[in-house]
């Protein structure tokens, strides 16, 4: 054994030892005398003799090199001065001379401060020179793996946590730093690190890391964190790609286990998603409670334990209901309080649910003045506050809702200019702003608004039909499995259950019925591992890469919104892989038409099937006629059906018909098709 090995063991000892010999100090002075029985005087020895066994031990250790040269100086000498003053501090303490004794608490400060010193260039010896000072290491939040940077987002964050802390500004093991990629080029006092061993047949990079732990060169060393199999994938997967600085994820080959681990760094940011990492889950009795008092609640999804509560249009809410809420109010996220009693007096009950990212208040009694408890909600996305009487003055508390993405504000007191600010301070908050006198004086009635904040969902979602033509009734159709095509009125929100087509319509004395809004619901019960393109998208129309086809998010009729993967003059073809085998009987893929900005309808598709993964065999070929000329706008679901076939991958070929049709203004030019979704069941 190494006496310099020792100097870890020793090194923390007279820094408990002193500082307790310094506390009691403090305590003892404020007692009469005897100040105490000796205890002082061998703590002070004690700490005395393992601050030199730590100048030892450390002076050795010192010795076996890899240290920078100035602050190992630095620490060794001022260590050694602490040393001696803790040794001087003994030698006072036991003196019995009044000069020794009056020296004795500002020499104990000093030696205490040398201390300080000592440990501060310890670690920067150990952790980097800048380590105490130097801001926290985060790493990189990967919202897209596909698009991330090989080595400073996936390799760099692997060498920082596992190796940088013996390989570093302060502290060169080897004569290697870790730090950077400069550094990381130039290697150490073996050599390079990236070029191949020509024994080994691999990088000394990998070779160390490959060496059994007990071997002396193994690395990280024996004792220290080591890495995972996962990190040593994505080690030998940059390394057999030319270990390129510059890639991105998306630039290099991963298939199989690795795109799953690719995946898994990447992280959920949304807001559900920073809420449900602090909540605790909801115990069922809770949901009971809630139920029994006229509140209804859903799970959002299986996988978070985040609340939506409607209080179901009730003319009685009260404090109480929100005061059984609070039980859980970190766990509520959604509040939908539309068409009941709630008012400024109620409204300051809002101010414990600081997780909602949903509000509904439509057709409440909310003011300006209750409008003032709409602070600090830093989730909430929408906010729906249709037929209330706020007017401009609370669109400036409404400008504090740092995440604001909806803003729903038909027939409020909200004038035209005021919004027009508004938008112009607030430029990603869509307004579903006022209807104008004319469009109410219309010969027609317009059609309603389905409203829900998702089109695809694993359990449930819940959906609201809204119409602004005072007194006009809505009814709806929901065509799902039961083909149900018996129109029912609409009163309140309701739940969507399964893939579903709603079709929605208003009538109104002496008037004719509205034109229909329809709407696709689609539920998703397959649970996808990966996503992988057999050709990239245009450059413009990228989204989040294979992960757009099943991150349970439609494109809106804006083709520009980052939600589509548009392809010019090429089909697009995409292999989807389950996280375990499933049966399939059916494929939703989600599409746009809009001609007059050269995108159209896919002309067929054709599905393949692999039960184990690796062998594909042709399931359904499917050729659609010609669509008539028409420049209409549309978002549509298509949906393949074939027999149920147990299956570990999908490869779906969607047909494009590359280019424009003759009746288009530009015929014969690129067209595109644009898909945003894929969904199985």
């Amino acid at each position: 054994m190494q006496l310099g090995n020792l100097h870890p063991l020793f090194v923390h000892l007279p820094i408990g030892i002193l500082l307790l010999a310094f506390l009691m100090e403090l305590f003892y002075a404020k007692k009469p005398a005897p100040k105490d029985n000796g205890t002082i005087l061998f703590t002070l020895g004690i700490g005395a003799a393992s601050a030199v066994f730590s100048i030892i031990s450390g002076w050795f250790l010192g010795d076996n090199g890899g240290y920078d040269e100035v602050l190992l100086d630095r620490h060794r000498w001022i260590a050694v001065a602490f040393a001696v003053g803790a040794i001087g501090l003994y030698f006072l303490k036991k003196s019995s001379k009044k000069q020794p004794q009056k020296a004795y608490m500002p020499i104990f400060v000093v030696v205490l401060l040398l201390l300080t010193l000592t440990g501060h260039y310890g670690g920067s010896l150990t952790h980097g020179e800048d380590f105490l000072f130097a801001k926290k290491y985060e790493e990189p939040v990967i919202e897209n793996v596909d698009e991330a940077r090989v080595f400073t987002e996936i390799v760099q964050p692997i060498l920082n946590k596992k190796c940088v802390s013996c390989h570093n500004s302060g502290k060169a093991k080897g004569g290697l730093l870790l730090t950077s990629q400069g550094e990381l080029l130039l290697g150490g006092d073996s050599g390079a690190l990236l070029d191949s061993l020509p024994k080994e047949g691999t990088s000394l990079l990998m070779h160390r890391i490959h060496l059994p732990e007990m071997e002396e060169e193994h690395m990280p060393p024996k004792g220290k964190v080591q890495l995972t199999s996962e990190e040593v994938l994505l080690l030998e997967w940059w390394m057999a790609n030319n270990n390129c600085f510059d890639c991105l994820v998306k630039d290099l080959p991963h298939e199989g286990k690795l795109e799953s681990v690719l995946a898994s760094l990447e992280k959920d940011t949304s807001s559900q998603a920073q809420i449900a990492e602090k909540v605790d889950g909801i115990p069922a009795d809770f949901m009971a409670s809630l139920a029994a008092n006229k509140l209804s609640a859903q799970l959002l999804s299986e996988e978070m334990p985040l609340l939506s509560v409607n209080f179901m249009q009730r003319k009685d809410v009260s404090p109480e209901d929100f005061e059984l809420l609070k039980k859980h109010k970190e766990n509520i996220v959604e509040l939908n309080l539309a068409y009941t009693n709630f008012d400024d007096e109620l409204a300051k009950q809002l101010k414990s649910f600081k997780n909602l990212i949903k509000l509904q208040l439509q057709n409440t009694q909310i003011t300006n003045e209750g409008a003032k408890q709409l602070k600090g909600f830093k989730f909430l996305e929408t906010l729906n506050l249709f037929g209330t009487d706020l007017d401009d003055a609370s669109l400036a508390r409404i400008s504090d809702l740092p995440n604001l993405k909806k803003l729903f504000v038909w027939q409020t007191q909200m004038s035209a200019d005021g919004l027009t600010s508004f938008k112009q301070g607030n430029q990603t908050v869509e307004i579903q702003g006022q209807i104008a006198d004319s469009v109410f004086a219309a010969s027609s009635l317009g059609p309603p608004t389905i409203i829900a904040e998702q089109e695809i969902f694993r359990d449930s979602v819940q959906v609201s039909i809204e119409q602004y033509f005072e007194g006009a009734k809505i009814f709806y159709v929901l065509e799902d499995v039961k083909k149900d095509t018996v129109p029912r009125e609409y009163h309140q929100p309701f739940y969507i259950k399964e893939t579903s087509k709603l079709r929605a319509y208003a009538t109104l004395d002496q008037w004719e019925p509205s034109e229909e809004s329809t709407a696709d619901f689609l539920k998703n019960r397959v649970q996808v591992s990966s996503v992988s393109l057999a050709k990239n998208p245009h450059p413009k129309y990228t989204a989040k890469g294979g992960k757009t086809l099943a991150d349970f998010k439609r494109g809106t009729t804006n083709f520009v919104d980052g939600n589509w993967l548009g392809y010019e003059a090429e089909h697009m073809t995409a292999t989807v892989e389950f996280e375990e085998q499933t049966t399939i009987s059916n494929i939703a893929v989600g599409c746009l038409s809009q001609p007059t900005n050269w995108i159209f309808r896919p002309v067929g598709y054709t599905v393949w099937g692999s039960a184990d993964g690796q062998n594909f065999s042709k399931i359904k070929t499917i050729k659609l006629p010609d669509v008539p000329p028409s420049n209409d706008i549309e978002r549509f679901v298509y949906n393949i059906d074939f027999e149920p076939t147990s299956l570990k991958k999908v490869r779906l070929f969607v047909e494009s018909p590359l280019k424009n049709p003759d009746w288009h203004i530009s015929p014969g030019g690129p067209s595109f098709i644009f898909v945003d979704e894929l969904v199985f069941n």
